[in-house]
């Protein structure tokens, strides 16, 4: 445990991570000061997904599941961690270009006389109230970096317990669909955008190491 803290103190790890996530999250903000006119894109596909509000629980893993990922990828692999790293970059630079050219909305279920457990009823309402209005959906930046983490896990060498760690990236992926998150096309092209950014990253990653 004493090994476990002092290797987070690595300071690449800690610049790349954090450096990321807060750069989207502000560019996610900023970008909302300039949009309207918002689309909905949901399907007949969208209506036959269930709401499961329980589900709420594996979606809001997302931040700490994807963040011990990539730190363990940072121990084992970091080939693979800094190819991640620029994949996600890169899906969110072309994610935020999409919010602007096309801001789209979506429709939440009504939650107010919902019938569950309290504390998951809890955990949805605050979920709800902190991303109002659930606005830039397509593409799901959830779904973004959990297929990102998903592609980095298989990839990276040394990684223990890949079935695992994959299978609960596929249920937070789920959990956007069940929890009325995201329409299932927010959820495809996110797949898309994370396979082309991937290619890039390769083609980026291979210059620099050449040039290095």
């Amino acid at each position: 445990m004493k090994e476990y803290f002092k290797n987070m103190k690595d300071r690449k790890f800690i610049i790349s991570i954090i450096l990321m996530l807060v750069t989207q999250q502000f560019t996610y903000a900023f970008l909302k000061l300039f949009q309207s006119n918002f689309h909905v894109f949901d399907h007949i596909i969208d209506m036959k997904i269930p709401f499961i509000p329980q589900f709420i629980i594996i979606y809001n893993l997302f931040y700490p599941v994807v963040f011990f990922f990539f730190y363990n990828m940072f121990n084992k692999d970091k080939d693979t961690y800094y190819k991640g790293i620029i994949a996600g970059i890169l899906g969110f630079i072309i994610a935020d270009i999409i919010f602007l050219i096309y801001p789209t909305i979506m429709i939440r279920p009504d939650i107010t006389n919902l019938n569950i457990d309290p504390i998951n009823k809890l955990i949805l309402y605050i979920t709800y109230k902190v991303d109002t209005p659930a606005i830039n959906c397509f593409p799901s930046m959830h779904c973004v970096f959990c297929f990102q983490t998903l592609y980095s896990v298989l990839k990276c060498k040394g990684y223990n317990h890949k079935g695992l760690s994959s299978i609960l990236l596929i249920l937070i992926i789920a959990s956007t669909l069940f929890v009325k998150q995201h329409y299932f096309i927010d959820v495809v092209a996110a797949l898309i955008i994370v396979i082309i950014c991937n290619i890039i990253s390769e083609i980026i990653y291979k210059l620099y190491k050449k040039e290095k």
